[in-house]
């Protein structure tokens, strides 16, 4: 925060009552670079969302990996895993396998899915409570999604709600789960505060996605109060904003690093929705034209290429 800006004098209890705690007494204007990086030295990592489909899935990988040759280090599918057979659960987890890319998978039961998600109708994707799990047998139901995926070999969890956070997290640490299972704080729990984003890596998040819409010293500050990786969505689909931040890419590698970066849904209508093959088409698109912004921009900038053992590639 510039030293002329009356806010850098202002409130000066309650920032350093933040500080003293650990957390940054304000949004960090002067955007330093950060010197963190992922296990293999790498500034960044790039990740594909809202891939729901088993067909689809094959096809953006094709498309983006052997014939524009960029690589794709992690896959998110957002539906739910109860909305999937163990076939087409296969065929994620056989994509993971054979290209060396992290697949993961949103929990099933959640309020979108309750009786609970009338009060949504029209309005489901403004609201930050519409993944939350929804009274304790989707808390339960949720637990069973957990072990089924675990057990066909996925190693990643990608979570809308705090409690289950905190369950998915004794679940590995009590054993019911293995110990190299990784979990993801969504975005959609809604949070945009370094303090929030302290409190979920306290409870057990491996990495946490930011809200799409953060400029730079929101998410410095964000950088600052927290060790784990962070996932920043440089494209959003039409239902957030449809934002394309590309030309923002570069700047957020060097802020954020170790940072995934979400690219490729800005063909979308919105999260969730089942794709085809064609818009898997369109999204590879989109992630190879993030790549050559970034390497046109940031050239120094280093991506992970083979997989590394930090990373929740299927087993």
């Amino acid at each position: 925060m510039p030293d002329s800006s009356v806010q850098s004098t202002a409130f000066r209890e309650s920032r350093a009552f933040l500080a003293k705690h650990g957390y940054p007494a304000g949004d960090i204007w002067e955007r330093p670079t950060s010197a963190a990086r992922f296990p293999d030295g790498a500034h960044y990592r790039i990740e594909v969302p809202t891939v729901n489909s088993a067909d689809a899935v094959q096809t953006l990988v094709h498309v983006v990996e052997e014939e524009t040759g960029v690589k794709i280090n992690r896959i998110d599918q957002t539906q739910g895993i109860m909305r999937f057979s163990d076939k087409e659960h296969q065929a994620y987890l056989d994509v993971g396998r054979k290209y060396g890319i992290e697949i993961f998978f949103a929990l099933g039961p959640r309020g979108t899915y309750d009786t609970g998600a009338q009060k949504f109708v029209d309005t489901v994707w403004g609201h930050a409570s519409a993944l939350r799990t929804r009274g304790m047998e989707q808390i339960v139901y949720a637990m069973e999604d957990i072990k089924r995926i675990v057990k066909m070999g996925g190693r990643g969890l990608l979570i809308s709600d705090e409690g289950m956070l905190i369950l998915a997290y004794k679940m590995r640490k009590d054993g019911v789960i293995p110990p190299d299972v990784k979990i993801m704080a969504s975005a959609h729990l809604g949070h945009n505060n370094p303090v929030t984003f302290k409190m979920l890596e306290d409870l057990g998040a491996d990495t946490i996605a930011t809200q799409r819409d953060l400029d730079f010293s929101i998410l410095a500050a964000m950088r600052a109060a927290v060790k784990i990786p962070l996932h920043v969505h440089i494209d959003n689909p039409q239902a957030t904003g449809g934002f394309i931040r590309v030309y923002d890419a570069p700047e957020m590698i060097r802020i954020c690093a170790p940072v995934y970066l979400k690219t490729g849904s800005s063909v979308l209508e919105r999260h969730g929705m089942t794709i085809t093959n064609e818009l898997a088409k369109a999204m590879a698109r989109q992630v190879a034209v993030s790549m050559e912004t970034i390497n046109r921009y940031f050239p120094d900038a280093k991506q992970t290429g083979k997989p590394v053992a930090d990373m929740a590639i299927p087993v």
